[in-house]
């Protein structure tokens, strides 16, 4: 597959999906866009935003305010009825814990004891300094009565390219804690979208997926051999929902197989 093939391939696919569809793919290994449909679109995060929330945190680890291996309460009132982590009731957890639990199993307690601990102030201040123009935290998980009153998180597939590519390019933060953030980015696992007809052992991901009602998003950097690609894609307003967003997450799987493909070829 070729880049003009790529591209085709693409907008048929966009066009096709009755959804809204932002899409950035990016070229490490030779410095270049190679898809762009829409990206400095701000769209509804949903777990995306955890990506900042843990940048946040090694931010202040960095400066010594906070340590990985600082012990946490997770209180039972804090616990959530989604967790599949912390059914044991209330324990302490370590910051490192938390972090990875909040990525590699996307859970929402995690979350929330994380927002609490930084508080929303510090994750916005953060992605402020970062200069992200659409990415807000304004609510905790699984809060819907403040989607509600009209708050909800935002970000875009350009202002994750700027987290994920300072992080690959590791002036994010000190280099120790880039290779923290991209070790647990790797570890996720959540195959339903960007590797839903990916099996190759040769390829690593370091990425976030986020899914709520109508709306798939997927969004990292992959690897495979001689190229390091950033792919982000976010599909909302989803006309045929179900639960697990099947079309959307189909589409996010169909259009990160041919960039793949492409990338394999080239």
């Amino acid at each position: 597959m070729n880049i003009k093939e790529l591209r085709n391939f693409a907008e048929n696919e966009i066009n096709y999906i009755d959804a809204k569809v932002s899409l950035l793919v990016y070229d490490f290994s030779n410095n270049k866009t190679i898809l762009s449909v829409n990206p400095e679109q701000k769209v509804v995060s949903a777990s995306t935003i955890k990506v900042p929330i843990m940048l946040t945190a090694l931010q202040k680890v960095r400066y010594g305010s906070l340590k990985t291996d600082q012990r946490i309460n997770v209180a039972g009132i804090e616990i959530l009825e989604d967790t599949e982590v912390f059914e044991r009731g209330e324990h302490g957890y370590s910051l490192d814990e938390l972090l990875k639990w909040m990525i590699i199993n996307s859970d929402n307690t995690a979350t929330n004891v994380l927002i609490d601990l930084l508080s929303m102030e510090a994750v916005n201040s953060y992605c402020a300094e970062l200069s992200l123009k659409s990415t807000h935290l304004e609510r905790k998980m699984l809060d819907f009565d403040a989607i509600k009153e009209g708050r909800n998180n935002y970000t875009s597939a350009a202002d994750l390219f700027t987290l994920f590519s300072n992080l690959y390019h590791k002036t994010l933060l000190p280099p120790d804690l880039c290779r923290y953030a991209y070790k647990v980015l790797n570890m996720q696992r959540d195959y339903s979208s960007a590797l839903r007809y990916i099996a190759d052992e040769n390829m690593t991901a370091a990425h976030k997926t986020g899914g709520l009602d109508n709306l798939s998003h997927d969004v990292g950097i992959f690897s495979i051999p001689n190229h390091d690609y950033y792919f982000g894609c976010f599909v909302w307003d989803a006309v045929d929902h179900t639960e697990e967003n099947p079309i959307a997450k189909r589409l996010i799987g169909r259009l990160s197989r041919a960039v793949y493909d492409y990338f394999s070829e080239d």
